[in-house]
């Protein structure tokens, strides 16, 4: 079965996901370090990027994740629809297009402390609607793919100024024809995408994305067992993932002060709160350490981090990672690195301090 990359590039950025590595990297990796049916294991799942590459090259992938919305997104890539669920998947999109503006008068508004601060009228009006469209499916794997679409729009039709920026501003046009119309064009265009992919995939009900907190990874994936790690930490004090994925987490109901607290790296941690650089450090010897206990004897891990700035004070990442993974025995035999501001354009300015670079880091465990 021939690859077809581009169409690969399109599904794993279907759903925004700021500070993700591209597929590419990991058709590239997994096919060096596995073969055919081997495990390999993202900590730190994300947008399920290392999930999705090792099911269409026939791997079993388990990631973890303590966003919610990473494990809808990681979820969504490993759906196996079939023929039926793709015919009743259009049959939902074009009854929605039809009844949409009936259906809103019939709809009571969904509502959570904030919530009119950052969502006009229109928009809690047309999300409530779709939302109670979605709660009506008895398809658990439909509504999966129903609820990846209306998270995607979220941000998209509310008031937060963008996927990095959090700061409440008004939106131009945000009719209730225009909202009803990038929820339909987004589903219509995700569902075709995903028809169109379909023959890359192969059923593969072993790859699993875990709502698991990765310090502890060894509750959910046996010792011993792992093959290949594949994995990129947060980049110090750089993003907040549960505050940026906030407002769909709120939609979809999900537990934000779970996410909250549970975040490594965040902002909110290291500008907010200004913890020291120790605490990073501790927490990634943790789940790295853990993660020794999946990984096999003489297999690798590749780690994949970016520069990051604490306390004023550039965060090395290269020189950290290296450090902490010669306590757990896993020895550096490749490296290669590009400049971090040119891979962070959609980051504020001040984010973007020159010389930071994002590492590529590829390790052997040792015995």
């Amino acid at each position: 079965m021939q690859l077809d990359i581009e169409l690969l590039r399109k599904l794993d950025r279907v759903h925004p996901y700021p500070a993700k590595f591209p597929i590419d990297l990991a058709i590239q990796y997994i096919p060096q370090y596995t073969d055919i049916g081997d495990t390999v294991f993202d900590p730190f799942v994300g947008s399920g990027t290392t999930l999705l590459a090792s099911s269409v090259l026939n791997r079993i992938g388990y990631g973890t994740d303590i966003n919610y919305i990473a494990i809808l997104i990681s979820s969504f890539k490993l759906l196996s629809l079939q023929d039926r669920d793709i015919e009743d998947l259009q049959i939902f999109i074009s009854r929605f297009k039809n009844q949409a503006q009936e259906q809103i008068e019939h709809t009571d508004k969904f509502s959570y402390p904030s919530i009119e601060h950052w969502f006009c009228e229109n928009s809690i009006l047309v999300l409530s609607t779709i939302k109670k469209e979605i709660s009506a499916l008895a398809n658990k794997s439909q509504k999966l793919f129903c609820n990846l679409v209306f998270s995607s729009i979220i941000n998209t039709v509310s008031n937060q100024e963008s996927d990095t920026r959090y700061a409440a501003i008004d939106k131009a046009n945000m009719t209730i024809p225009h909202i009803i119309d990038i929820f339909t064009k987004k589903f219509e265009y995700i569902l075709s995408l995903f028809s169109s992919c379909r023959s890359m995939f192969r059923t593969n009900e072993a790859c699993k994305a875990f709502l698991h907190d990765a310090k502890y990874c060894d509750q959910v994936i046996p010792p011993d067992s792992v093959d290949f790690i594949l994995t990129s930490p947060p980049y110090p004090n750089t993003y907040d993932y549960y505050l940026y994925h906030k407002h769909r987490m709120n939609w979809l109901e999900y537990d934000v002060k779970f996410s909250m607290n549970a975040e490594i790296g965040s902002r909110r941690e290291y500008s907010s709160l200004k913890k020291p650089q120790e605490k990073f450090d501790e927490d990634l010897f943790q789940i790295l350490y853990t993660c020794n206990k999946l990984l096999k004897s003489y297999k690798h891990a590749v780690i994949v981090m970016g520069d990051g700035k604490i306390q004023g004070n550039v965060y090395d990442a290269k020189t950290n990672i290296e450090k902490i993974c010669r306590q757990i025995n896993w020895r550096l035999i490749d490296y290669s690195y590009t400049d971090l501001d040119k891979t962070s354009r959609s980051f504020r300015q001040s984010y973007r301090t020159k010389g930071k670079k994002e590492h590529v880091m590829t390790f052997v465990k040792e015995g």
